[in-house]
């Protein structure tokens, strides 16, 4: 992919590294994303990225937008577990979430209390991993959640959104009034699933091609992630991607009660949806990584 690889490589090996974080969480200026790991260099593309992880001890995350990368374009996975976790009182469900997803926050680094509407919309976007727009009018702002029902029962959700928003609202000291709808965009259409050959991501979103840009740089990556039907890869290389990634997900889901047949229906989604061949050791290793307990 890159004709210079080897001199790109040499001269990457020769910068300086960055400082490191005594909490192991860093994130990139550049493709905004966030990282929990022990060395202070990019767990993707580490012998040719010229960009150093920035530790959260020294300057914390400039939005909340990075969690919604994650959200949006990464596999659905944790979401529909959630989804499927989800049972019992959705004003405690939501009660539970808000503090994970604060205490998250506060622990990143992230100063979220002077875009109180963008923290909203993150948070909404980690746990339903659906696009979210925002109609804005004098004292009134609508919530547009697109596909939500590709993860979530709506009925569901909007249950426990609306008790979420309540405490939202007065931990961000936001007064507008909050209304929620939603908006099929794809339909029936399935969403499309594609694996990164170079970084050994996998990104879920739109529909179905032969291959797409690179939804987190764009303009910068010249890798080509391709439909997971027209290229091998393996489920060890879903669980690094999680090994690296923030524990939100994980912290969300634990803070549920377990549920009978979850680490089933994980597989479920596994095999019938990604097309892995499903080894116990690496499923058992992915329910840890994302809070995954049966009961």
């Amino acid at each position: 992919m890159f004709k210079n690889r080897e001199k790109i490589m040499a001269r990457v090996a020769e910068m300086p590294k960055g400082d490191k974080s005594p909490s192991n969480r860093y994130w990139c200026l550049t493709c905004k994303m966030l990282f929990s790991m022990e060395d202070q260099v990019c767990p993707y593309m580490s012998k040719v990225c010229i960009n150093s992880p920035i530790p959260v001890e020294q300057s914390g995350p400039e939005s909340t937008i990075s969690l919604e990368k994650i959200g949006l374009f990464y596999p659905k996975l944790p979401q529909k577990m959630l989804a499927f976790l989800a049972k019992g009182d959705p004003g405690e469900i939501a009660t539970r979430w808000v503090e994970v997803y604060f205490d998250f926050l506060d622990q990143w680094g992230f100063q979220y209390k002077h875009e109180p509407l963008q923290a909203v919309k993150s948070f909404i976007i980690t746990v339903a991993g659906s696009e979210t727009g925002q109609r804005i009018r004098s004292g009134e702002i609508t919530l547009v959640l697109t596909d939500l029902e590709k993860v979530w029962d709506k009925d569901v959700f909007f249950k426990i959104l609306e008790q979420a928003l309540g405490l939202l609202k007065v931990k961000l000291s936001l007064e507008q009034k909050i209304t929620l709808d939603s908006l099929d965009i794809l339909g029936d259409m399935d969403t499309g699933k594609y694996f990164c050959p170079m970084c050994s991501k996998f990104f879920e979103f739109s529909t179905q091609k032969d291959s797409i840009t690179c939804p987190l740089m764009a303009q910068k990556c010249m890798a080509v992630p391709t439909n997971i039907n027209n290229i091998k890869y393996k489920l060890e290389h879903l669980v690094r991607v999680y090994e690296y990634t923030p524990d939100i997900y994980k912290s969300l889901a634990e803070a549920l009660d377990p549920q009978p047949g979850a680490k089933d229906y994980l597989r479920k989604l596994l095999e019938e949806e990604w097309l892995f061949e499903v080894e116990e050791k690496q499923l058992d290793e992915l329910c840890r990584l994302l809070g995954v307990r049966s009961a």
